[in-house]
């Protein structure tokens, strides 16, 4: 019995391990097209969010259902991920011209990364979205306020930030080392550098306001090289109001821990 015992903890130890991964990656190579709201449509009357891509949890079901098992799921997943193709689209030719074709992630991830990649999107992507909605939580108006600019924060990065900093454009295979390409300097390593070099919350509030409403190559915390490979970032002076710019900042400090 203790044996049996033993053998299902590591099953379920085992299992936990896989779901946390499959998260990870879909976070680091998917999330950001595919979950991040960047505007809404109020047309016709009726507000619909608007994502860089097909939004996930319409994408996986659709796949279920025109798959009708998880192997073949699995399958199309791994496949499409390494070579995408307007032929494979589950969407028509409207879809590809309104969000383009998705980049390879060819290299980016190992057969097994991919393999738990896929696994996470057919069993368990939603479950803990399922389980919030289901569980019952009075907020405070303090608590409620501060989550509603939580969510228009995090539509701010998505709008100003994320296509830059956080969508993988590419894969570096140089060096016997796969990395992730983007655009800009990736947003976690920014955000980390930025810390230590301002020391306190206020001084990074500071730079990041200053900086975005005028980007220039003395501030920049890169050197000449990366100048030179991403170019300087468009100024964003007026796109924002000074409590937005200040809220955007607050955001990128607390949304990587060191």
């Amino acid at each position: 019995m203790k044996m049996k015992n033993i053998v299902l903890i590591s099953v379920l130890s085992t299992s936990a391990l896989l779901a946390q991964s499959g998260e990870a990656l879909f976070g680091k190579y998917c999330a950001s097209c595919h979950t991040t709201v960047v505007g809404v449509n109020e047309s016709g009357g009726k507000v619909t969010l608007i994502y860089e891509a097909p939004y996930a949890g319409d994408v996986i079901n659709k796949l279920k259902s025109e798959t009708k098992n998880k192997e073949a799921f699995l399958v199309f997943i791994k496949d499409y991920i390494n070579e995408p193709d307007k032929r494979k689209s589950l969407y028509g030719k409207k879809a590809i011209k309104d969000f383009g074709l998705m980049p390879s992630l060819k290299g980016a991830m190992t057969d097994s990364e991919s393999t738990v990649l896929a696994e996470y999107m057919y069993s368990d992507y939603g479950k803990e979205i399922q389980k919030v909605e289901e569980k019952e939580v009075v907020l405070s108006e303090a608590d409620k306020k501060s989550a509603q600019e939580a969510k228009e924060n995090e539509v701010l990065f998505s709008k100003y930030c994320a296509s830059c900093h956080t969508t993988v454009i590419g894969v570096n295979e140089s060096g016997g080392k796969v990395t992730p390409i983007y655009e800009a300097p990736y947003a976690k390593d920014v955000i980390i550098k930025l810390k230590a070099e301002t020391k306190t919350k206020e001084a990074f509030i500071t730079f990041v306001k200053d900086y975005i409403d005028a980007p220039d190559k003395r501030k920049s915390l890169y050197g000449k090289k990366a100048i030179k490979d991403f170019g300087l970032m468009p100024s964003l002076k007026g796109a924002m109001t000074d409590s937005e710019s200040t809220g955007l900042a607050k955001y990128l400090y607390d949304k990587y821990a060191e």
